[in-house]
């Protein structure tokens, strides 16, 4: 009866076959599928179980447009360059182990001589799974079965991680893999080492049960829920792991190997398969943004804070952005200098560890969030120091720390970079960011940066002194002196993103740029920012398009005149998100509208895809929000629910 059924669907997906051309992966890519359950029907709302008849459709779809299912073991041969990848090599996944692996999936796979992996959570079997399961699971006898066919591979989705853990005082819980652990008894973090200790002692525990039950030692970990990071693929190395599988979208290559993206099939319509097979990660949406002062958000009060944050999230909600620039600092003041935070950290005193917790509740609705951080504009407790690190200025042929509108470290010391890196990091492991978008408090002047750690390395790029004679006379010299410390501004956030990548290894990084820098070439040497480098450089640029405050006579033809300079740059109108002001700090009120809403609408008519805005208050509805969302709105018709 089964054997008739498969016949019978494999005859009916070829009649549905397309006959559409598509895309082909490059050479050394192949693309990684994501199953779970393979029922008879699915049961409504579950989109990730796939129905049997929609599954054999789909591989046949494969079959017929030469696709090429391959082994783990054909894809680790391709990375130690034994044998090439066929084209448009496939790979099959199966997590969990549902029983419907066994008694429908292996049948039609073998039928069709298509490899697959099966990723098995060690805890699920040996005591009772979760309750909410689509269908029962595997028991090792039946497991063991399965791993003894030649196009079967077993591998591990954890002993005791496919679940979610407390990673914040609020209660927050998230991937156990891939975050610290709060403990709410002690009100204390897990320490790195904790973390590892826990991680390993996983690893240990799967290892054993796999050896009892199956005989074997697993190769490959396929992170429960996706979630990863820097120390757990360390992890995994260290207990023989030769292999992790993620959930990102995309295709995967055959360089590296560390963190394979899985693309996750779900129960939609046959082209939306077609479609991720083509382009799995599809086209880069348009980004809708708010930048959002957590400050407005604080009160002793944490209940009332968590109020507060309801309101803000209730009016995200409803204006449809998909994207938020999260304050992480305190700035009640709205001095730049920067003394506490919102999280729990090693430099800096917290205001209240208040960010995770929002972070948490805008990213289960759907919106992207990027930490907006300082890089230099760091007040450290101990003041001898921090005066010792700040960045220096020449004025009237004495050298003094800055004078400038932000107090910054100076990028050239060692003892800055540890401290902003550690900073990061530690806000990095506390919070489930997207991303982090760099503050504008990253510049240097064209008088600045004389600080003693910066002359050594004058020195030591240039083979000479740097004087203020020097840069006034030779202005060649002063170009390239300026595009070094553009230079060095880069890199130094560089340093910044490799800390954060040890806990948010796949996070976006964003940095602000000053309009006036992208309309005027000569700006350069006066903030050391360069918009093409920026480009090359960060995932989005976001420039600070303030017609008010940049003073700007004729705001529409400005605005359109940075989208120009935007179009004729490679990834231009893709990388740049055009941040308008809405609000006028010189004159202390709001920008009425209908101002806002044209300025916004000038980007876009000169082709902008990203718009931005700041400040936002929502507690005085500013900007009117059944306004605002006219543009800001992801939605085709924002006033339908």
């Amino acid at each position: 009866m089964l054997k008739r059924l498969i016949v019978c669907l494999i005859i009916l997906a070829a009649a549905l076959s397309h006959s559409m051309v598509y895309g082909a992966m490059k050479s050394g890519e192949f693309i990684v599928l994501c199953y779970h359950a393979v029922p008879l029907t699915a049961l409504p709302g579950d989109s990730f179980s796939i129905p049997q008849q929609k599954f054999v459709e789909q591989m046949e779809y494969l079959r017929i447009h030469g696709y090429n299912p391959v082994s783990f073991g054909d894809i680790l041969n391709a990375h130690k360059g034994v044998k090439e990848l066929p084209e448009k090599a496939v790979l099959l996944t199966f997590d969990d182990g549902y029983i419907s692996y066994r008694d429908f999936v292996l049948p039609v796979l073998e039928k069709l001589g298509y490899p697959s992996v099966l990723a098995i959570v060690g805890n699920f079997i040996e005591y009772s799974p979760p309750g909410g399961l689509p269908e029962p699971l595997m028991t090792w006898e039946q497991i063991k079965e399965v791993s003894t066919h030649r196009l079967v591979e077993v591998v591990s989705h954890s002993y005791d991680m496919h679940r979610g853990i407390q990673y914040n005082p609020q209660g927050n819980e998230a991937a156990a893999a891939s975050v610290t652990a709060f403990d709410p008894g002690t009100k204390t973090y897990e320490t790195e080492g904790q973390y590892r200790a826990r991680l390993d002692a996983d690893f240990i525990a799967q290892k054993k049960i796999f050896q009892e039950k199956l005989g074997i030692s697993p190769r490959v970990i396929v992170w429960p829920y996706g979630r990863f990071n820097q120390i757990s693929i360390e992890a995994a190395k260290k207990s023989g792991m030769i292999s992790t599988f993620t959930l990102e979208e995309g295709f995967a290559d055959i360089a590296t190997l560390d963190a394979i993206p899985r693309n996750l099939v779900e129960n939609t319509k046959m082209d939306h398969f077609i479609r991720m097979l083509k382009d799995p990660l599809g086209e880069k949406p348009m980004i809708r943004a708010l930048q959002v002062d957590l400050d407005l958000i604080y009160d002793q009060d944490m209940e009332q804070m968590d109020v507060n944050l309801g309101k803000l999230i209730d009016r995200l909600f409803e204006m449809k952005v998909n994207t938020v620039f999260l304050q992480a600092f305190a700035d009640p003041e709205g001095t730049g200098n920067i003394e506490s935070v919102y999280f729990a950290n090693s430099v800096l005193p917290v205001r209240a560890d208040f960010f995770s917790h929002s972070v948490h509740q805008m990213a289960i609705r759907g919106i992207m969030v990027y930490a907006w951080m300082p890089v230099l504009s760091i007040e450290i407790p101990d003041q001898v120091l921090n005066e010792q690190l700040k960045v220096r200025e020449k004025n009237d042929g004495n050298i003094i720390p800055s004078t400038s509108w932000y107090r910054r470290l100076t990028p050239f010391s060692n003892e800055t970079a540890e401290l902003a890196g550690r900073l990061y990091e530690d806000l990095a492991s506390h919070s489930q960011i997207h991303g982090v978008l760099f503050q504008d408090d990253a510049y240097l002047t064209d008088y600045e940066d004389f600080h003693p750690d910066a002359i050594k390395k004058y020195k030591e790029r240039f083979s000479r002194e740097v004087t203020a004679t020097d840069l006034k006379e030779d202005t060649a010299f002063a170009s390239e002196w300026s595009r070094y410390k553009t230079g060095a501004l880069i890199d130094f956030t560089e340093s910044l993103k490799q800390r954060v990548r040890k806990y948010r290894p796949v996070a976006r990084f964003a940095r602000n740029l000053y309009g006036i820098v992208m309309d005027n070439p000569e700006a350069e040497s006066w903030f050391a920012q360069d918009y093409g480098l920026f480009l090359k450089n960060y995932d989005e640029v976001v420039v600070m398009a303030y017609t008010q405050l940049e003073e700007v006579a004729d705001s529409s033809k400005w605005l359109k005149k940075l989208s120009g300079i935007a179009k004729e740059m490679p990834d231009g109108f893709e990388k740049t998100v055009f941040k308008i002001q809405a609000y006028d700090w010189r004159k202390e009120e709001w920008i009425e509208d209908g101002v806002l809403l044209e300025e916004l609408r000038d980007v876009l008519s000169a082709g902008g895809r990203h718009l931005a805005y700041y400040p936002d208050n929502y507690r005085k509805d500013r900007p009117v929000l059944n306004k605002i969302k006219l543009e800001m709105s992801t939605k085709t018709y924002p006033f339908i629910p």
